[in-house]
């Protein structure tokens, strides 16, 4: 029996399959959709005779198997739950185990005559020949893992397909992550529905529905946007990196690459932070810190650098930084918590200022047990009664010239209930047409 070697794929072949592959995770935000578009797609490429995706939840140690090809689901349930000592489902718990503990891609060109594996009762019951397993992980936490295995060819996959699997499985972690999200979003989101049906009667009640059902198509929608797009920008820069295979690029362009990379990796993980922590309030669940020591000045300036990668709809932008000598070193503050405060403030000031508009970003002392943090725009501004009501959830401003700006109306609740957890104070000041400054003052003790 013949089978399809990575050697005999040509490297444009290699990286159209990766690029493919990533286009179909993120198609959808429904997980089992995801799942089963990913293990269908790797099978089929690497030529295995079987495979799965196992996934872990964390907070309650469960295990199980998805989007399962070549094997009967119930027995792998079983075998994976520890209750069918005949192993029926024919895998290998050790490789699996070995890969989930270590974190790290496992290849195997015969299971039966690896030092590593070949003692195992699950391998040799198996009759195990090629197999690969890689870790799902993001965020520094493991997902699961993908495994793929033939019980019949020996040396069935390569070192170059291990690299393809790696290199998809992170595509994938974030593809299953972003699926977790929506799905908790679209529950929360259901589940806000149904308590405003209870409340609302006749005439009211059609109203309200109508004003929720806007709200969930909305944020949806924006979730779905925001989403996806820092994930093709990096899908991008790293399949470029890739494909440079005789170091063409210099060494300024690839740190460029890594910058903008990173900055748009961060952009994601604020939105996903953010998003979280509004369900927690939605469900009544207090926020906490984690207070520590941190150096002011060094946080904003990398946020700064940072935003400068943000472009939305292609705007250019300049952001202007104004530190104040006086500016206190250190403060005690959740970083991360501070992180979100001003990276929604910077975005902000992006979205609703015109083409090569600037933006300033400023930190002074204001007096000797506080600092204040400002970032001032020279966009569209608002009137007074619009920012009298600019804090309250899902609140957005309803006019003509930024109606087609997309946002959830999360973004500045959740700032506000971030400074106040940290005893600080948020005020706005705008006129139309002439920019806004958003103002934080917070105390630098505990």
């Amino acid at each position: 029996m013949t089978a399809l070697k990575m050697t005999d794929i040509r490297s444009d072949d290699y990286l159209s399959e990766l690029l493919e592959l990533g286009r179909l995770l993120n198609s959808s935000l429904d997980l089992k959709q995801v799942l089963e578009t990913a293990i269908e797609s790797v099978v089929r490429f690497v030529n295995a005779e079987r495979g799965f995706i196992l996934l872990v939840d964390t907070t309650n140690g469960r295990v199980w198997g998805e989007a399962i090809r070549g094997m009967d689901e119930e027995a792998l349930k079983m075998t994976l739950s520890g209750q069918d000592t005949e192993n029926r489902a024919e895998i290998s718990r050790t490789i699996i185990d070995n890969t989930m503990l270590s974190g790290k891609p496992m290849l195997t060109h015969n299971a039966m005559e690896d030092p590593r594996f070949a003692g195992s009762q699950s391998v040799q019951i198996s009759n195990l020949r090629s197999a690969m397993c890689v870790p799902l992980i993001a965020q520094g936490r493991a997902l699961g893992i993908i495994y793929l295995d033939n019980r019949i060819i020996s040396g069935l996959f390569s070192e170059r397909q291990l690299t393809m699997l790696s290199a998809f499985s992170q595509q994938a972690s974030v593809a299953i992550e972003n699926a977790r999200l929506y799905d908790n979003l679209r529950r929360s989101l259901e589940d806000r529905l149904k308590l405003q049906d209870a409340l609302h009667k006749q005439e009211t009640q059609r109203l309200a529905l109508e004003e929720a059902g806007r709200l969930k198509s909305d944020f949806i929608g924006y979730v779905a946007h925001e989403l996806r797009n820092p994930l093709t920008t990096i899908r991008g820069y790293v399949q470029t990196m890739l494909q440079d295979e005789d170091n063409t690029l210099d060494e300024d362009i690839k740190r460029e690459f890594h910058e903008a990379i990173e900055a748009d990796s961060d952009r994601l993980l604020d939105l996903i932070n953010e998003l979280l922590d509004v369900s927690r309030l939605e469900a009544g669940r207090p926020l906490t810190l984690s207070r520590g020591e941190i150096t002011l000045r060094p946080l904003l300036e990398k946020l700064a650098r940072r935003h400068h990668f943000y472009k939305f709809f292609t705007k250019q932008h300049t952001i202007v930084t104004e530190f104040d000598e006086t500016l206190q070193d250190t403060m005690i503050a959740d970083e991360d918590k501070l992180n979100q405060i001003f990276s929604n403030l910077l975005s902000n000031a992006i979205k609703y200022s015109p083409q090569g508009g600037t933006i300033t970003l400023r930190a002074s002392r204001e007096d000797r047990t506080h600092v204040r943090i400002e970032v001032e725009d020279s966009g569209l501004g608002m009137s007074e009664e619009q920012v009298g009501r600019l804090f309250r959830q899902y609140e957005r401003v309803e006019r003509d010239d930024i109606r087609n700006i997309p946002g959830t109306g999360l973004g500045l609740f959740l700032i506000k209930s971030l400074v106040e957890l940290h005893h600080g104070t948020i005020s706005a000041k705008s006129e139309t047409g002439k920019g806004s400054v958003f103002s934080v003052v917070l105390p630098v003790g505990d």
